[in-house]
């Protein structure tokens, strides 16, 4: 007869429940709660099987001890348990019988019992050579009384090796550390629901401004996956600038977060703004106005022939109508020439400007006599945008929403493992010289993760395919300009270098460029890496 020691007993329990304020790993500490149940009762195996949460008819084995056959795992390979066939009949495995019964199956020999079904522990027995006598099953039930699993111990042994069946003292003991593992389990899972439900929302978030307009294109969603890119490189570096760095998994985890809320505050900025894919567009492009005031102005000038040469000769007649003719053809190319800057995809020079300031000077007396003229000032102010679509009022409104992604992730509660969060989503339009916005920061002011945010949302712009006002650049031009900003000492030069020799940057373009962007250029040539 095996006797417990209760100095050991006492020793097992305060060290168990210790544990469960001293480790952070669950899978580890289930373990130590099995050999724990194993030591106390002296059995040769212990199992846990545990619900399938995605599937709720599973048991899955999560833990798996026998000394006799030196197994000592988490097991990847065994088919899960079902605990109701298409018939909704409960399975005969005593493990299922646990579950379902929700009480303790204590078994002194499988062989002589009828009760369950143990066919599947014969073959296993003949395979392996062993001898499965002794069970003890019980049910693990969560604080809200359901079951979540079932731990389960294998052949007791005595002091003279053999096996006996399990104490009812060893029963107890083990009910008492099976209410640890539920413990253990429950925790995990309402941690886990909680972390899936806050990372859920935080992605509803980034899909939520990347849906918004469809200029931003999935922006909010393949930032991270750059910047997670790049975090992996500086943590695979052997040698250079990285070669001794390398972030934890809290670190990679508060990376991974930030990067996603990296936009947060364009979820105020204006629909217009954002949608401005033409200079002149506000909620619909304005050169379709323009257009039709071209159309009336020529109108206007037929009307005054027809009106005013009525009394002159033909010979004049024919001379003011070639005038017509050539004023509207002026027109015609004065309209061509508006819509090819109002694509906002060249930089305008300043004889470009002196033309459409010019054409602003065009006015005429309609029938009402009203002054009309073939550009607004608004109009006029947004044609001689010399780069992009935005007017320095309009860029300044897009610059602002970091500023609102500030005020909005400065005004959270964080946790301790995610307090740099709004240093590091915040800060990706900062330089390295302190010439970027909105605070001026300076090298010294930006964190390593900070600095691959900035080299991550300056790339996915720059190769994005699926922007409406241009296409994504060619893999070689995005490389040059990020290595020219090196040059500029706006971004950090040793990323942008791990990022290029790393190769990470084809990585990301081979999932989400096109194949026509993807060209082939010596990475060595590029300016930032000389």
């Amino acid at each position: 007869m095996l006797h417990l020691d209760p100095e050991e007993i006492a020793k097992q329990l305060a060290d168990l429940t210790g544990a469960l304020t001293t480790e952070n790993d669950h899978t580890k500490l289930l373990d130590r709660i099995i050999l724990g149940c194993m030591h106390l009762t002296n059995a040769d195996g212990g199992t846990l099987y545990t619900l399938n949460e995605e599937n709720e008819n599973e048991l899955a084995f999560t833990i798996l001890h026998n000394r006799s056959l030196g197994i000592h795992r988490k097991p990847h390979d065994l088919p899960a348990i079902d605990i109701f066939n298409s018939q909704k009949q409960a399975s005969k495995l005593v493990v299922v019988q646990t579950f379902v019964q929700r009480e303790t199956i204590n078994i002194p020999d499988a062989y002589e019992c009828v009760d369950y079904d143990f066919s599947g522990t014969r073959n296993f027995d003949k395979q392996l050579n062993y001898h499965s006598k002794s069970f003890l099953c019980v049910p693990l039930q969560d604080h809200e009384g359901e079951i979540i699993g079932v731990l389960q111990l294998i052949n007791a042994i005595d002091e003279k090796g053999q096996i006996i069946p399990f104490l009812a003292t060893q029963q107890h003991l083990v009910e008492s550390l099976a209410s640890l593992a539920a413990t253990v389990l429950t925790k995990r899972r309402l941690i886990d629901a909680q972390r899936h439900l806050f990372e859920s929302f935080i992605k509803l978030i980034g899909r939520a401004i990347d849906h918004k307009s469809p200029v931003t294109g999935k922006h909010c969603e393949q930032v991270p996956e750059i910047a997670m890119l790049l975090a992996d490189a500086v943590n695979t570096a052997t040698q250079g600038e990285f070669a001794n760095k390398a972030f934890c998994e809290i670190e990679m985890y508060e990376l991974r977060i930030a990067a996603w809320l990296h936009d947060c505050g364009k979820i105020t900025t204006p629909e217009y703004i954002i949608d401005k894919a033409t200079k002149l567009h506000t909620m619909f492009d304005r050169i379709h106005l323009i257009e039709s005031r071209f159309r009336e102005y020529k109108l206007h000038l037929e009307i005054q022939f027809l009106t005013s040469n009525s009394a002159i000769s033909d010979k004049e007649r024919a001379k003011a109508y070639l005038q017509l003719e050539q004023q509207k053809q002026a027109l015609d190319a004065d309209l061509d020439f508006i819509k090819r800057p109002n694509a906002g995809s060249e930089f305008m020079a300043d004889e470009d400007i002196a033309r459409i300031l010019s054409i602003a000077d065009i006015s005429w007396v309609d029938l009402e006599g009203k002054t009309r003229q073939l550009l607004s000032k608004d109009e006029t102010d947004n044609l001689c945008i010399r780069k992009g679509t935005l007017t320095e009022d309009e860029r300044q409104v897009m610059r602002d929403h970091i500023k609102v992604s500030i005020d909005m992730l400065e005004s959270l509660k964080y946790p301790k493992q995610l307090k740099q969060v709004p240093e590091i989503a915040c800060n990706h339009h900062e330089h390295l010289d302190g010439s970027g916005y909105p605070r001026g920061l300076k090298a010294d002011d930006l964190s390593t993760r900070a600095r691959i945010m900035c080299i991550a949302d300056i790339f996915e712009a720059l190769t994005s395919p699926d922007r409406p006002y241009k296409k994504g650049m060619f893999l070689s031009q995005a490389m040059t300009i990020l290595g020219r900003m090196v040059e500029d000492n706006h971004l950090d030069g040793d990323l942008f270098k791990l990022f290029a020799e790393s190769g990470a940057y084809l990585t990301y373009a081979q999932k989400h460029m096109t194949p026509r962007q993807i060209d082939t250029f010596d990475i060595h040539s590029l300016p930032g890496l000389q």
